[in-house]
């Protein structure tokens, strides 16, 4: 009996071996084909990620056969393209309005000069900050020299120029629009055909196996772009205002880059915010500075920690410190574009890993917690249906925990009646799972009038009778 654990125990350790080398390889392939294919690769991916950007607003136009699917993504497109050339459009005039006027740019270098001058007198920052050569060559600021001294600028240039620099730095971007659109034509074409192509690759059970996969990545990275993608306008329309308001010169240009930022998780928000305080520093007095940095912060804290939870809960559900190497290791790779692409591309790998049973163990550790089975169906009765990838996901939980189908039932109905009674309303599915509940007690006849909309006062304690009922049947 020992010999059979510890051969059991041998071999168990010796796959687990044999798959982390594997990964590892896999992964140090993938690093080096992103590394040296990357004129090819980012194209692709910029492409694919315009392509989910698309699908929901073009599904929802050719549901009930409206519009023929390629009409459906062009007119999608086309409006997604009109909005992007007039964005950029206006950011551009905006932009060439401070640069051509070279005496804002002179008072701007003054200005920040002499604030730097300021904090340098202060005792705080006077230890950290380099100190000031004696030799100013050519007119250089303060500022500009102990930045040359650090390497950041090159002899002679100003403080400004460097700014000018990293904002012309995002039109780069552009020069590869051309691949980028030819690439999502194809993928466009490609995708309604792709369907058929696996069904037969993988006929059968292998067939439904990758058909789930294929779901479950639509499903995550669709609610992934629709709801950072509803937060980051919501984020940089009050920000936009903001600095409007406090006369922030480019104000359209750093909510744009708000925007865009927004994408990237837990940092790229807060990354925004530096830009327009560095303004508001050279430009405003202490008081109107701490307001705008403070109103500035609380915008993106209600949209980043409130609403976006609120509205898409645990969607992702991946490890902070996973998405943060992630997006680390994707900015030293591909600059801003790895960190925006970098969130789908792993909660893609993470559903895969999550359907293969050898690389399951790894999609736990990814993930951002373990929920039980009432965590689970709270999340999923969160927002009032129950889609295919939380169906499917309570499901492996269920499988994983050994659960059988009258507790799963139970507990569905007994996180239906808590959720109802906490907020006074009942919607479709709440009453569905607590009707197929209470079928197993002797409440099913109590429970016959529930119906859906405001909860009624008189079925409350009904409702608590049945989680007590529901609660001791699962302990027994």
């Amino acid at each position: 009996m020992g010999e059979s654990f510890a051969e059991w125990d041998t071999n168990t350790f010796q796959n687990r071996l044999s798959m982390v080398t594997n990964g590892l390889l896999l992964g140090a392939l993938v690093i080096v084909a992103m590394s040296t294919l990357e004129d090819v690769l980012k194209p692709f991916f910029i492409a694919l990620g315009i392509y989910f950007i698309l699908k929901p607003g073009a599904d929802i136009l050719s549901n009930g056969g409206k519009f023929p699917i390629f009409l459906s993504y062009l007119t999608m497109f086309l409006l997604f393209a009109l909005v992007i050339v007039s964005t950029f459009f206006f950011a551009w005039a905006q932009t060439q309005s401070i640069v051509g006027d070279s005496e804002k740019i002179d008072n701007y270098n003054g200005r920040l000069n002499d604030r730097y001058v300021d904090m340098k007198d202060l005792a705080v920052f006077g230890m950290v900050l380099p100190e000031t050569s004696d030799n100013l060559s050519n007119g250089q600021s303060v500022l500009a020299s102990d930045l040359t001294q650090m390497g950041v600028l090159e002899e002679g240039d100003k403080v400004m120029d460097l700014a000018l620099e990293m904002l012309s730095g995002f039109g780069a971007v552009l020069s590869t629009s051309v691949t980028v659109l030819f690439f999502l034509i194809f993928i466009i074409l490609e995708a309604s055909f792709l369907p058929g192509r696996i069904e037969r690759a993988w006929p059968g059970e292998a067939f439904e196996k990758v058909n789930i996969v294929r779901k479950q990545i639509e499903e995550s990275v669709n609610t992934y772009i629709v709801v950072k993608t509803g937060c980051g306008l919501g984020t940089a329309l009050i920000a936009g205002l903001i600095m409007w308001s406090f006369g922030v010169d480019l104000w359209f240009v750093w909510a744009i880059l708000t925007f865009v930022l927004n994408y990237v998780p837990y940092i790229g928000s807060l990354i925004a915010t530096v830009p327009p305080i560095i303004v508001g520093f050279v430009i405003l007095n202490p008081l109107p500075l701490i307001l705008l940095v403070v109103l500035l912060l609380l915008n993106q804290q209600i949209w980043g920690n409130v609403i976006e939870t609120k509205w898409a809960g645990k969607a992702l559900d991946l490890s902070p410190v996973i998405l943060l190497i992630v997006t680390a290791f994707s900015f030293w790779l591909w600059g801003i574009v790895g960190m925006i692409l970098s969130v789908p591309f792993i909660v893609i790998i993470k559903i895969v890993m999550e359907n293969i049973e050898a690389t399951r163990p790894l999609a736990i550790l990814f993930s951002e917690r373990a929920p039980t089975l009432e965590e689970a169906w709270v999340d999923a009765l969160k927002d009032g249906r129950l889609s295919f990838s939380e169906s499917h996901k309570l499901r492996e939980l269920q499988k994983l925990l050994g659960v059988s189908d009258s507790v799963m039932t139970s507990i569905a109905g007994r996180t239906a009646a808590q959720m109802a009674i906490k907020k006074e309303k009942v919607n479709e599915l709440q009453l569905e799972l607590i009707e197929k509940s209470a079928a197993m007690t002797t409440l099913g006849h109590a429970l016959n009038e529930l119906e859906v909309g405001k909860l009624n006062r008189s079925f409350k304690p009904a409702l608590k009778e049945l989680i007590e009922l529901l609660e001791e049947e699962e302990e027994e």
